[in-house]
């Protein structure tokens, strides 16, 4: 349960950091994340899992960026605006679930998502990133899926992650006739991601129920990706899209690793 929790949230909190600090910053926003979910693991099984997880894993995360940046010169100038932008980020559920954040959140994950495919990047970098950005999967994980060691995946981030900041990739959604151009090469990642996560399902380390759990969660995201945008290229809400065009073999092998998720007892 947990987790499956981690990889949920870990992805939403990357994306409302790097939104809050850039995403030359990216890293930093890995750190605070990890550390979050690293206290998590000390806390819960003494005390129990809170009654609502992700409140105090956002919590944990808020605080621990303010802690950090008051010990770095750089941000000094910018520590107000700084704060009232995290003040502004709820905790508390019912604040976190209204429309104005959920679309903040959605927003801020697409931008995540064209940042790590921008076409500065290789495919297999903007695969490899995907992989540890948006879906969570650890180093070791993507090493299996890539058939490789964890010190080449450990290069190959590093790698990415100093394009980013070296190239000042945008934290934003393209618009227009660009959104038609670089949404191609997003998709095609997302499908690679796919690919080598069903890869990793199979793989003896990684047949786990987690691994099927977020894959099956990748699939029925994937599934809606034709229905995503319209005839102009402008982002298109859930209730917005056209069912009929969703893929519904996506959705059919979504719901089958999502049934083998639940077989196990984690």
């Amino acid at each position: 349960m947990a987790d499956h929790l981690f990889r949920h949230e870990a992805g939403k909190l990357i994306s409302v950091l790097t939104g809050i600090f850039g995403i030359n910053r990216l890293q930093f926003a890995e750190d605070v994340v990890q550390e979050s979910l690293v206290r998590a693991l000390r806390t819960w099984p003494y005390v129990g899992i809170p009654k609502n997880p992700a409140a105090w894993l956002t919590q944990t995360a808020k605080n621990l960026a303010l802690d950090l940046i008051r010990r770095e010169n750089l941000f000094h100038d910018k520590e107000p605006q700084i704060i009232a932008f995290m003040e502004q980020w709820p905790s508390d559920s019912a604040d976190a679930e209204s429309p104005r954040f959920e679309s903040e959140i959605r927003d801020g994950r697409l931008r995540l998502m064209f940042a790590c495919c921008h076409p500065a990047l290789s495919p297999e970098d903007q695969t490899a990133l995907a992989l540890k950005i948006l879906c969570a999967f650890s180093p070791a994980e993507i090493a299996k899926a890539f058939l490789t060691t964890e010190a080449a995946i450990a290069k190959r981030l590093t790698r990415a992650k100093q394009k980013i900041r070296e190239e000042h990739i945008p934290f934003e959604i393209p618009a227009g006739e660009e959104l038609s151009r670089r949404l191609d090469a997003v998709l095609q990642t997302l499908y690679e991601a796919i690919r080598l996560g069903v890869l990793l399902a199979e793989h003896p380390a990684g047949n786990q129920p987690r691994t099927h759990a977020l894959v099956g969660l990748m699939l029925l995201n994937a599934a809606r990706l034709p229905a995503r945008t319209d005839s102009e290229g402008n982002i298109l809400r859930l209730k917005e899209q056209d069912r009929s065009i969703w893929n519904q073999v996506l959705i059919a092998r979504g719901m089958q690793h999502l049934s083998m998720s639940a077989a196990g007892d984690e």
